[in-house]
């Protein structure tokens, strides 16, 4: 009896593996995960000189961003602009909101645009502060392949409260290529951009 069982078991296990093989060879391995990527956007370091730089300290709080434009996933549409939906695996490093804050600073610093450009958090007696909102940051995967990026910034005198200057600013730049890469690299000259009519609408402000 002992040995007709040992037979069974032997039998049933081997059935099993069989099964298990023959499953593994019809539906194939598991398709590699997609590495996770992050990406960032970086200001030009060579930036012009603004022609008539302000005579105080500038604080820049985070840009302001409704909904998925203050999230790291990248976005993209196939609609120019109606829908929009998240990458996977693809990511911004920092969210929007302070990456870009960060790259302004970065920008207006290398263009002399005042004696000092500082975050909004180390709370110092800035003089002004500029306020961005981001409306559009995303790659365009349609027919034609680009990417576009859309700012309203603000210079406002804090003494008064006043608004010195301002404007909307949207820039639609083609890419290379389909790839993300791509479009990052597109979405960075577009910024470069913006921030350029920025500063040179500061230097020309009445």
């Amino acid at each position: 009896m002992t040995a007709l069982l040992q037979a069974r078991r032997a039998l049933l296990l081997g059935l099993a593996c069989s099964l298990a093989f023959t499953l593994a060879g019809c539906f194939g391995s598991a398709p590699p995960v997609p590495k996770e990527q992050y990406f960032r956007l970086i200001s030009s370091n060579d930036a012009a000189a603004v022609s008539n730089p302000l005579d105080g300290t500038v604080e820049i709080p985070p840009f302001q961003a409704e909904g998925v434009m203050g999230e790291r996933p990248l976005l993209f549409t196939k609609d120019g602009g109606m829908k929009l939906e998240q990458r996977n695996y693809a990511y911004w490093t920092d969210p929007p909101p302070a990456m870009l804050r960060d790259q302004l600073i970065a920008y207006l610093r290398a263009a002399k645009l005042a004696p000092q450009v500082v975050p909004s958090e180390l709370r110092v007696g800035a003089k002004y502060r500029v306020e961005g909102r981001i409306k559009r940051l995303e790659q365009n995967d349609g027919a034609k392949n680009g990417a576009v990026i859309a700012l309203d910034l603000a210079l406002i005198d804090k003494t008064s409260d006043s608004i010195v200057a301002s404007g909307s600013y949207e820039v639609a730049t083609d890419a290379s290529g389909p790839n993300i890469d791509d479009a990052v690299h597109a979405l960075n000259a577009g910024l470069n951009e913006i921030f350029a009519k920025f500063a040179a609408d500061l230097g020309q402000r009445g």
